[in-house]
Parts: structure tokens; C-alpha cells; sequence
């Protein structure tokens, strides 16, 4: 007897909300970011820590989740409103990595 299998794919709705949970550090960078610029009552060598993994992990996240928005706008076995909506996430998880990167500078850089 074998068993029957199966080709997961990735429906619109689960694309969207695996963009939107790529790009979540980057949210989670610029909170950490203005709560660090305008010296909330939290420690500052907790909010840094938080601060500079999100960076990173948000970088990396927001890659991951514009090539996998590239793939199924090619793709065409969603809904197209599906892409849009994956790239407007994507355009704004850009946007609050720039913003976290620009709000709160690093002490440490001497630059003009």
C-alpha cells in the first residue's frame, strides 16, 4: 500500500501572513529605536540588545520576504491582490528599518 502525496503550496492568504511575520522585527526595531531616543523608563542595555537583533533579523526578514513576494507575483497562482498587498508590506517594513537606522543613532558613530 503507498501512501498518497501531497504538494503543499502556499495559498494568498498564508503568503500575506508569512510576509507580515517576516517583517514583525522591523517593527519591533523601531519601537525598540524611539523608545531608545526618547529615553523610556526601560533599561538601556536591554532596549540596545533588542534594538540591534531586530535590526539584523528585520534585514534579513524583510529579504526573505520581497524575494518570496517576487516569486508569487511570477508565479501567478494567487490572487494578484495577494502580491500587492505582500509588497506594500514589504515597502513599509523597508521603511520602519530606515526610519529605526535614522531615529536613534549608535553613540559610538563619529561620522558628519
Amino acid at each position: 500500500m503507498s501512501a498518497i502525496v501531497q504538494d503543499r503550496k502556499l495559498s494568498g492568504p498564508g503568503a500575506f501572513s508569512l510576509t507580515l511575520l517576516l517583517i514583525t522585527p522591523s517593527v519591533v526595531a523601531f519601537f525598540a529605536s524611539s523608545a531608545l531616543a526618547h529615553e523610556a523608563r526601560f533599561p538601556a542595555s536591554a532596549l540596545w540588545f533588542i534594538y540591534e537583533i531586530s535590526l539584523y533579523v528585520g534585514c534579513l526578514g524583510v529579504g526573505v520576504a520581497a524575494a518570496l513576494t517576487v516569486i508569487e507575483a511570477i508565479r501567478r497562482q494567487i490572487s494578484p491582490v495577494f502580491p500587492c498587498l505582500m509588497g506594500i508590506s514589504v515597502i513599509v517594513g523597508i521603511s520602519l528599518l530606515w526610519y529605526a537606522r535614522h531615529i536613534f543613532r549608535t553613540p559610538w558613530y563619529s561620522g558628519s
